[in-house]
């Protein structure tokens, strides 16, 4: 096993589209999921990028917007890592429906 499997990663269940934290256990091959959050509204539920194209707020299920900062001090997980997967995850799922004109 590479080092690269034996460090987490975050994925998108497919189904419902919540994000999951992957982590190697066992022997080759095996893997289980465990949530991020036990916390539904923790999950960020959509990112804005401000005016000065720097700077991004995180909106978790409660609709309470945050910085990446506050989203940690008040959640107690990274935001982005969890977003980026969520996006990553959309554009797969637009690439798999996409029509051919």
């Amino acid at each position: 096993m590479d080092k690269q499997e034996e460090e987490s990663m975050i994925g998108v269940c497919p189904n419902c589209g919540k994000p999951f934290r992957i982590e190697s256990t066992g022997g080759d091959g095996w893997r289980y999921c465990a949530e991020v959050c036990v916390n539904p509204s923790a999950i960020p539920a959509g990112a804005r990028l401000q005016a000065d194209q720097a700077t991004l707020h995180f909106v978790d299920g409660s609709m309470h917007e945050y910085t990446r900062e506050e989203y940690i001090k008040v959640h107690g997980i990274d935001p982005l890592p969890i977003w980026r997967a969520i996006e990553q995850w959309r554009e797969e799922q637009m690439k798999k429906w996409k029509v051919e004109a």
